[in-house]
């Protein structure tokens, strides 16, 4: 077919067109091999194509008339220009490829997947290459994610294309996001195409849709390796507007897809319908691909147990959970116990155990998540040991509800600070004195969390403004708030500050007399007996209270003078029942109103068939009488 001197050539060219003509697309991406190890055959081709078509010859022209042979004929002529020129790439990428060299042989493969998309979008052909795009794509993000992991092996080579001096401000593009961007090319035509059956959700995978969850797949897994999961919003959004459902797909693409859905839905705070894509996807997984079960456990789990279901015995003794015991029942147990303190240090940036954690991707939504529950568990123990759960003998009769008065919430978690602080702080936290322990005795900000000062303020805590004059130094360097070049007094007037004089004068040390005043140095001791003055930590004590009422977690409401929890309608259920529902359950019931998941294609449901002959008459239309006002009445 090509000419004298390359009979391996002449064999494969013969090979490829018996191949079109039968359109066996699984037998062409065998054909179209370029990983190696290659056989002694394509080596044979490869010398070949160098001696006969080499690189930057007049030659090559020569190769593609040869590749145009190939297309079928029809009566108005081929119109798949695209798979002639594919083939010319693929006997170029042969020719030139070199291990050595591997940001040129990337960029090769890349121009080569990118040509073969373009042959996938042709609606009468383009389905025979479909295998072959998807090898090569596979080829392309193992090559991808080998180079991102070991970016020594090419910084050379981006030096000196220039590359790496690219400006800092502008977001750089990885090569495995560049590849995920043609792999998303190539799951478009899929999902696009209209040749074979019903488009859309009413119908069945056939043609290029049968690769749509194969391509979403892969394209996934390279926006997740590269960090980019925003880009895959769109994807999620076309698939549920396009794709057939996902139960007429293979089990292995149902499950792949399934655990990236949750993974993103994850990401995205989303966790109930995360749980459960994640849930399917451990469910529909096979028994034995105990490496993919634990993977997908390692995120369904903590997305039960933000909602408040812990993983059980008997799910953490199988084998595929062999190890997530140890990472996650020191959590479970820490929430038990209510030791916030203790949970926040566990999940410490300092913590030992927060590398896996933060490595996996799950460490802040397990952190801002679960802390919430930790509270919830301490307020539940300080009720039942020192709250009122009401007149066992009148249950018959009218009385007060059950109620905790918050001051024993604060001396609990006094007391728990106290631990910590101790020198024995060790039998509480993995990683010593917990610097929470002691924001108790802050003078201002959180009475619960210790945070560093201000940067900006550091210079300010241990300033004494003298009578006679103030700290310049100071001056200078707050002169925009303290000396501003204008301002506006009390009646609202706008005055000039040219002379830089300070607008608020001298300050001062003694800020008491301000009660609204968040940096004041107040004595509590003074402020509590007599004044009934709630103290700042009972203020936060509060709101976290609040949080909880909000959010379902506990039922009930909040007293501010002399500060109470009162649990109305426990009579006939009990005050822990009613004032601690179950955190599973709660969320679950909120949240399972509606069943659907984003991204996740399901079946259209069935028609509801009318009882009513008139309904059926009319076209099942339902007309709403809800506003009507009856006969007569203007």
């Amino acid at each position: 077919m090509s000419g004298q001197g390359t009979p391996v050539l002449d064999r494969f060219l013969s090979g490829i067109a018996d191949l079109l003509k039968t359109r066996d697309g699984a037998q062409l991406q065998d054909f179209l091999q370029i990983e190696p190890p290659l056989s002694d055959v394509y080596h044979q081709m490869a010398g070949e194509l160098q001696r006969h078509y080499p690189n930057g010859s007049a030659k090559e022209e020569d190769l593609l008339r040869i590749c145009d042979g190939l297309v079928p004929r029809t009566k108005g002529g081929s119109s798949w220009t695209a798979f002639p020129t594919f083939m010319k790439l693929y006997f170029s990428f042969l020719r030139d490829m070199n291990v050595e060299n591997l940001l040129e042989t990337y960029n090769l493969l890349k121009a080569l997947l990118n040509q073969c998309v373009l042959a996938l979008g042709d609606g009468q052909f383009g389905v025979i290459v479909l295998p072959t795009v998807l090898y090569l794509s596979k080829v392309l993000a193992k090559l991808a994610m080998g180079l991102d992991r070991r970016p020594d092996l090419i910084a050379h080579l981006l030096r000196i294309e220039g590359q790496s001096s690219q400006d800092d401000s502008v977001e750089k593009v990885t090569l495995v996001e560049k590849s995920a961007n043609v792999v998303r090319e190539a799951f478009i035509k899929c999902l696009t195409d209209r040749s074979v059956g019903t488009p859309g959700i009413q119908g069945k995978p056939g043609g290029k849709r049968i690769g749509i969850y194969l391509m979403a797949n892969l394209c996934l897994k390279l926006l997740f390796q590269c960090g980019k999961l925003r880009n895959a919003e769109q994807m999620f959004a076309s698939i549920s507007a396009q794709s057939p459902p996902l139960k007429h797909f293979p089990a292995s693409q149902r499950v792949t897809y399934l655990y990236y859905l949750g993974r993103y839905l994850f990401s995205n705070n989303l966790f109930f319908p995360a749980q459960t894509a994640l849930q399917a996807a451990y469910d529909q997984c096979h028994h034995q691909a105990l490496a993919q079960k634990r993977i997908i456990l390692t995120y369904l789990i903590p997305c039960n147990i933000i909602m408040g279901r812990f993983p059980s015995a008997q799910l953490l003794q199988k084998p595929e959970s062999q190890g997530l015991a140890e990472k996650f029942l020191p959590i479970c147990r820490l929430i038990v116990r209510g030791d916030y303190i203790a949970f926040r240090d566990h999940l410490s940036e300092n913590s030992p155990s927060t590398e896996w954690f933060a490595r996996k991707g799950i460490l802040l939504a397990l952190r801002n998540r679960c802390e919430i529950l930790a509270w919830r568990s301490l307020v539940r123990k300080v009720f039942i040991h020192g709250g009122f759960h009401g007149d066992p003998q009148g249950q018959g009769q009218r009385g007060p509800p059950p109620v905790l008065y918050l001051t024993k919430l604060e001396i609990a978690v006094r007391w728990l600070q106290s631990q910590h602080a101790s020198s024995e702080a060790g039998a509480f936290t993995q990683s010593g004195l917990s610097t929470d322990a002691q924001a108790g005795h802050n003078h201002a900000g959180s009475q619960l969390v210790s945070k560093p000062p201000d940067s900006d303020f550091a210079g300010l805590h241990n300033v004494i403004f003298e009578e006679t004059g103030v700290d310049q130094a100071i001056v200078a360097k707050f002169e925009d708030y303290l000396a501003p070049g204008g301002c506006f007094d009390s009646a609202g007037q706008w005055h000039n500050n040219l002379q830089g004089n300070l607008v608020d004068g001298p300050p001062h040390v003694d800020y008491g007399q301000y009660e609204l005043d968040p940096y004041a140095h107040r004595n509590d001791a003074a402020v509590i007996p007599g004044s009934g003055k709630p103290t700042e930590m009972m203020r936060e004590l509060e709101s976290i209270l609040a949080s909880l009422l909000t959010q379902g977690l506990m039922r009930g409401y909040l007293t501010h003078r002399n500060p109470r929890f009162a649990i109305p309608g426990a009579r006939l259920r009990g005050a822990l029942p009613t004032g601690f529902p179950n955190v599973w359950q709660t969320i679950s019931t909120r949240e399972g109103e509606d069943d659907s998941v984003p991204g996740w294609v399901q079946p259209p449901a069935p028609a509801v068939a009318t009882s009513l002959g008139a309904s059926a008459a009319a076209g099942g239309r339902v007309v709403n009488l809800s506003g009507a006002r009856p006969v007569g009445v203007q």
